[in-house]
């Protein structure tokens, strides 16, 4: 069990080795009035499937993972997908990919996939949602309303945007000026980033930007612990299992 004086809060991306996961804590004491949240890593780990994901974050007041949770069934895309894009604009918005509908969890190729989508919402399935297929299955297999309460979609060129000051990043993640810009805004919030990133990186299982996308989202669930909730939309539609279509985005 966590000590009393902590709360422990996870981020969570999909990478090649399957789920890359950090659990993080901050103090207890102070965290309903400070400003920003300042979190201490605890652990980091890769793991194959999202059951082991939640076993590992049973503990955690809080889970934020990079997936889509919610899916539409029809032609109108999810309404948090829209207003990433906006917000971010170009050319982060192009990072906001559109969540499949959820026929296509269906499929077990892209042909099969793109074909469903387009007979339920008009447009083609692009091959990055179509990457993410397997992962987004695992998550919505185990996913119910009421442990959405605890384990929430986020993105993280959004949580990038609001941890620097509502300005989204200027370089792609994977280059090596975009990883240095975001570990520059995690420097306050991780005050040994640098170690972590060199520390956690797996060629074959865990990229950098993996790294850095997982580090925001337990920032995003800091954040939201300490009482500074908001989502895209405001007000999130469910989804045909009941589940909010929402992208958690920390109010200042």
């Amino acid at each position: 069990m966590p000590n009393q004086d902590t709360l422990e809060v996870a981020g969570v991306d999909g990478c090649k080795g399957g789920w890359f996961v950090i659990i993080a804590s901050a103090m207890n004491e102070n965290y309903q009035t400070a400003v920003q949240c300042v979190l201490k890593l605890k652990s980091f780990s890769v793991r194959s499937f999202f059951t082991e994901v939640l076993s590992e974050t049973t503990d955690c007041k809080l889970v934020c993972v990079d997936i889509p949770i919610g899916l539409s069934n029809g032609r109108k895309q999810r309404e948090c997908d829209v207003a990433a894009r906006k917000i971010l604009r170009r050319p982060r918005a192009s990072s906001v990919f559109t969540a499949p509908v959820r026929s296509c969890l269906s499929a077990n190729n892209y042909k099969t996939a793109s074909k469903i989508c387009f007979e339920h919402s008009g447009k083609k399935l692009n091959k990055q949602s179509f990457f993410l297929l397997d992962k987004i299955r695992q998550v919505d297999g185990l996913m119910t309303p009421v442990l959405q309460r605890r384990v929430r979609e986020i993105h993280p060129e959004v949580s990038f945007w609001l941890i620097n000051d509502k300005k989204a990043m200027q370089y792609n993640k994977r280059r090596l000026i975009g990883r240095r810009e975001r570990m520059k805004v995690l420097s306050p919030v991780f005050s040994d980033i640098e170690k972590i990133v060199a520390k956690a990186r797996k060629p074959r299982e865990v990229a950098p930007d993996d790294i850095l996308d997982a580090l925001v989202a337990a920032w995003t669930a800091g954040q939201t612990v300490m009482g500074k909730a908001g989502t895209l939309p405001e007000k999130p539609e469910l989804d045909s299992k009941s589940l909010k279509m929402e992208i958690l985005c920390p109010v200042g």
